[in-house]
């Protein structure tokens, strides 16, 4: 799922179509911690390094080397029950970067609604 307040941005309508789409690609391609391959999504899409780069610099996506990267507003366009949530293979490997980006605030964002409460509400 994509969320609106980032889809509808003008840091985001403002860019080019191709990385628009990209980032769409890169979203629905990405694992459950916001993990994604981005070369092999790119070879699929056609995507130019220009696209990548454009996402970079709108801080959309943080880079971290030729094969990986994250999107950075995974948690405000994703929420996943503990139930079904598999940690990305890559947590371990990218824990420093992080860290970084935690500290940044960048994805320390908090879920709008707990849906585990048990709680119902009829109105």
């Amino acid at each position: 799922m994509f969320n609106k307040s980032i889809t509808n941005s003008s840091k985001f309508i403002m860019m080019p179509p191709t990385s628009r789409l990209l980032y769409y690609d890169l979203g629905m391609n990405a694992d459950d911690d916001g993990f994604c391959e981005h070369f092999v999504v790119m070879k699929m899409t056609d995507a130019t390094p220009y696209d990548l780069r454009v996402l970079q610099a709108r801080g959309l996506v943080k880079v971290f080397d030729d094969k990986v990267l994250i999107i950075r507003d995974w948690k405000e366009n994703n929420y996943h029950q503990k139930d079904r949530y598999t940690p990305s293979k890559y947590l371990k490997e990218y824990k420093k970067e992080l860290k970084l980006l935690v500290e940044d605030n960048q994805m320390d964002k908090k879920c709008i609604q707990d849906v585990n409460t048990g709680k119902v509400s009829i109105v």
